[in-house]
């Protein structure tokens, strides 16, 4: 009887001394919205995920004007909107979608390549390039465009594709440039002849890359990584920077205003900006997606674009009016 009384007592005790463990801290949590490929966001989120034992929930931004765009990050419960372009930034911020933070290693990266105030965080910079299908380029007896000009070849006609330009991205850049660098008049005059070549717009660069890759079309407004990436696949594709009137296309990320995961949020921007995150798209084979706070210091960045005139963008501008430019560009005719 005593021994069986010391091993309930024990018993007891051993359940005592359970109860005082604390409980097993949830595993941490991100909903993410991304306007980026799927190949991209899926090794951003892994391996944040990895380095933070973070879950990371994806999902992406449909198609759709800009504000059914805004509508939807407004309606779902998003932590982070991933891979937005500078000129939706700003006009989601008017909106009051965003909330501001400022990564810790923001300090680091050139002011004109940033936002103060931390609306939004630039983390990846491309430019404008041209991808070509050499098999088509040869049949017309054509070189390589690498000037917005060489476009208006009349072998070109009905032989260009690029995204509609209210998507924004590297369509938007090359009309805001050619704008910004040649002046209303001319940009307008260049608008009319490249309006009459009959490009055709697409619901993305991705569907204007197709369009080349199979020989629908010749020519592609893309950016300038995965213009290198697909040409470094596919032999009959070829990459030219363009020369004139090119800029500098930024993607970032934003912490949503209704972020129902605030902490982590800010813990996913200050990694993307640490010294992990700067070599994280490196490490995976992407040496042509710089990361801004390296730019000032990117030797083979200088090599590989050269001299390319970039002007500096007033998104007050580029974005605040952005309907009625794309619009004159638009109806713009040599009539």
């Amino acid at each position: 009887m005593i021994a069986l009384f010391i091993c309930l007592l024990l018993a007891l005790l051993a359940l005592g001394c359970g109860s005082d463990k604390p409980a097993p801290e949830p595993q941490k949590e991100l909903a993410l919205c991304s306007s980026m490929g799927k190949e991209l966001t899926e090794i951003i989120a892994e391996d944040y995920s990895q380095a933070t034992g973070t879950k990371v929930h994806i999902s992406y931004l449909p198609g759709g004007t800009q504000q059914e765009r805004f509508d939807y990050l407004r309606r779902h419960k998003f932590d982070v909107w991933l891979g937005g372009t500078s000129e939706e930034y700003f006009l989601a911020d008017e909106q009051n979608i965003l909330q501001p933070y400022l990564a810790k290693e923001s300090y680091k990266v050139p002011a004109e390549l940033r936002n103060r105030t931390g609306q939004w965080t630039s983390l990846y910079l491309s430019y404008i390039a041209l991808l070509s299908n050499k098999n088509n380029l040869h049949a017309y007896g054509l070189y390589a465009p690498e000037t917005w000009d060489e476009l208006l070849a009349p072998e070109l006609k009905d032989e260009l594709a690029m995204a509609n330009f209210s998507l924004g991205g590297v369509s938007y850049g090359m009309l805001t440039s050619v704008w910004q660098m040649r002046g209303r008049d001319e940009a307008l005059r260049f608008a009319a002849k490249l309006n009459a070549q009959k490009p055709q717009y697409t619901a993305g660069f991705g569907e204007a890359v197709d369009l080349v890759y199979i020989g629908k079309k010749t020519v592609a407004v893309v950016p300038l990584d995965y213009a290198l990436l697909m040409e470094s696949r596919h032999r009959h594709l070829f990459a030219t920077v363009v020369k004139d009137a090119n800029r500098m296309i930024l993607t970032g990320a934003a912490i949503m205003q209704s972020a129902p995961h605030t902490e982590q949020a800010r813990g996913f921007l200050d990694y993307l900006m640490s010294d992990a995150g700067e070599q994280l798209l490196p490490r995976h084979g992407y040496h042509y997606m710089w990361h801004v706070k390296n730019y000032p210091y990117n030797d083979g960045r200088r090599e590989l674009i050269g001299n390319v005139h970039v002007p500096v963008d007033d998104l007050s501008w580029t974005a605040g009016y952005k309907s009625e430019i794309i619009r004159k560009w638009l109806q713009a005719s040599a009539s």
